[in-house]
């Protein structure tokens, strides 16, 4: 009752975003981008669908079901721990550093898609404050300060990351704002013991502290009696006695683990997760031996243990990772925790059998690292380096060596247009091609191409390319079997060339096209997308030349329609509504703004 219990609490906004997934708007633009989630509310107690907020591109099990989504956003068939998956995230940073306490988060469009929230060291060090513990579910529709309960940090941090799982939110979710509270001193006994620790420690008092073992509980007494009875040297003796005797004794430990057959042990191994492989390596030296065997590391996403990976990670997978063939390494090591000579090491080794590599917001990934994919995975087939946003112009150039190219997402990168030109001509065989928000490219140029050299193509994600016209388009309806197209905000395409009818018409298996604010997108554009006899999902937000007529007419041929979104189209609220009890298996989307 003596102590003192005063702190100074400290209340701040969000400063800077320092890295981001995914965003709505363009970087060019303010309206929907992740900049908007900076300073204090503007919109919030409104509800609705406000262009000062910061909104991702996907919402729902859409993106994930379309074929691009299933290219892309779909993880890699390994064993995984139970949680629930994230699709997004952003990196926020605010202007001093605190002990967390709580945090705001002003939902002011469809919210419930926080999915978990991490307090980082600006080092690569992350710490979970809060993490759903059941599938996402959409809140009620109406504004709201989502504040959930936060694990005690042992560290300042200044810097927040906020995860998303919007797999089952109906529409788009919105951000105004995030704010931090946290103290200026430490609360819990961990935080307070960590403050008085030097800088700079040596390797056994750094492993010490990575275990935790410098913070003691409140009982001392207890533990001291049980140090006295182990450290006892008669107790020390026998002890290190029977531990002689097991290691010499061929005799196996491991009960009827030890009878099983090599093939059966593998079998079960392969059911456990990375880091349950490296917890069961430490039982035994069977289950080490069992834990190097290749076969259990041919898929590997460290993706789902982002916050442990390390260069230690890619040391302890190196030696058991000769028949690599899919690596998701997506979110993992910046803010200095892999060096990328660290990774190219590694892809010295992992490289030759590697088929499948994401490095989706990876800026581990370098030139040199980039360098060493080209020299030592010549049998790659599908690369991303979606959102690597730090890489130059330049340092895409070395990507034209690869050339078994058959998928490749360059989403949101400056790539070059004479680098993605190379890369086309070089791999004849590419199906799914993302090159949505690169502002270094020429749609038209590319759409020509393609029609010469990629004929086989089935996704194409040009979404925000503001140099693709009809003259592209027109070109493009030479790849027939395009079975994923999203031109949206493409605002340069001219729908009086009819290149866009003709486009629709020359691909038949369509079974997802985005054509988001086509101003000039009207009645016989519909009527062309009405005989897709596979379409599932379209999207016609902001064209306001399509008349209700038309929409009823496409609705009742096109059975096989999953979504419509119609948001900011001249239809009116009543009609919408009319058209939802009409077709209750089409997910019609309808989008307002809340003007009070």
């Amino acid at each position: 009752m003596d102590e003192d219990y005063s702190y100074i609490l400290v209340e701040q906004y969000a400063t800077e975003v320092l890295d981001f997934s995914s965003q709505y708007g363009s970087d060019h633009s303010i309206s929907y981008t992740a900049h908007n989630i900076t300073g204090m509310p503007t919109k919030f107690p409104s509800y609705g669908d406000f262009s000062q907020t910061y909104v991702m591109r996907d919402y729902g099990p859409w993106w994930t079901e379309s074929p691009s989504g299933k290219v892309w956003r779909t993880s890699y068939k390994c064993p995984k721990r139970r949680k629930i998956h994230s699709g997004n995230f952003i990196d926020i940073k605010y202007e001093h550093s605190v002990y967390p306490i709580r945090i705001h988060i002003y939902e002011t469009y469809n919210p419930g898609g926080v999915s978990a929230i991490w307090a980082g060291n600006c080092r690569g060090d992350w710490k979970l404050l809060w993490e759903s513990t059941s599938a996402t579910e959409a809140a009620s529709q109406r504004p709201r300060i989502f504040s959930p309960p936060l694990q005690q940090t042992s560290f300042k941090t200044k810097l927040i990351r906020i995860e998303f799982n919007q797999s089952e939110l109906p529409y788009y979710t919105e951000i105004d704002a995030v704010a931090l509270l946290g103290t200026l001193d430490p609360i819990s006994n961990e935080a307070k013991v960590n403050k008085l620790l030097p800088d700079k420690m040596g390797k056994i008092m750094q492993s010490i502290v990575d275990r935790r073992l410098h913070i003691l509980p409140q009982n001392t007494t207890e533990i001291l009696e049980n140090c006295h009875k182990q450290l006892h040297p008669a107790a020390m003796k026998q002890f290190t006695q029977k531990l002689s005797q097991r290691e010499k004794s061929a005799e196996s430990h491991l009960g009827y683990f030890g009878v099983l057959p090599y093939e059966i042990l593998m079998s079960i191994f392969g059911y456990l997760d990375l880091r349950s492989l490296v917890q069961i390596s430490a039982v035994s030296k069977q289950f080490r031996e069992l834990s190097y065997d290749p076969y259990l590391y041919r898929t590997v996403d460290l993706r789902d243990i982002f916050n442990l990976t390390s260069d230690k990670t890619l040391d302890w997978l190196r030696p058991r990772c000769s028949n690599l063939s899919a690596l998701d390494m997506s979110w993992c090591g910046n803010y200095g925790k892999i060096k990328p000579s660290s990774f190219v090491e590694f892809l010295e080794y992992a490289g030759p059998s590697l088929q499948f590599l994401r490095l989706d917001n990876c800026h581990v990934a370098t030139r040199d690292v980039l360098e060493a994919i080209v020299r030592n995975a010549k049998n790659l087939k599908d690369l991303s380096l979606g959102n690597c946003h730090l890489l130059n112009l330049v340092d895409f150039h070395v990507l034209t060596g690869l050339t078994n190219l058959e998928s490749l997402n360059l989403y949101r990168t400056t790539v070059g247009q004479s680098t993605v030109l190379s890369i086309l001509c070089g791999n004849r065989n590419i199906r799914n091609l993302c090159l949505a928000c690169c502002p270094n490219i020429d749609g038209d140029d590319i759409c020509i191409v393609l029609s010469h050299c990629q004929t086989e193509l089935e996704c194409l994600d040009l979404w925000r390319c503001s140099s693709l016209t009809d003259r592209g388009i027109l070109n493009l309806a030479t790849c027939s079997k395009l079975r994923d197209l999203d031109i949206g905000w493409c605002l340069g395409i001219q729908v009086v060339t009819g290149a866009l009818v003709h486009l629709i018409e020359s691909c038949p298996e369509l079974q997802r096209l985005y054509l988001t604010a086509h101003r000039q997108t009207g009645d016989r554009e519909l009527i062309a997308v009405s005989k897709l006899k596979h379409l599932e999902q379209l999207d016609i937000l902001g064209n306001r030349n399509v008349t209700l007529s038309t929409i009823q007419e496409l609705l009742a041929a096109v059975p096989s329609l999953k979504l419509l979104d119609a948001s900011f189209c001249e239809l009116g609220d009543s009609n919408v509504l009319q058209l939802r009890q009409d077709y209750p298996n089409v997910d019609i989307k309808w989008s307002f703004t809340d003007v009070n």
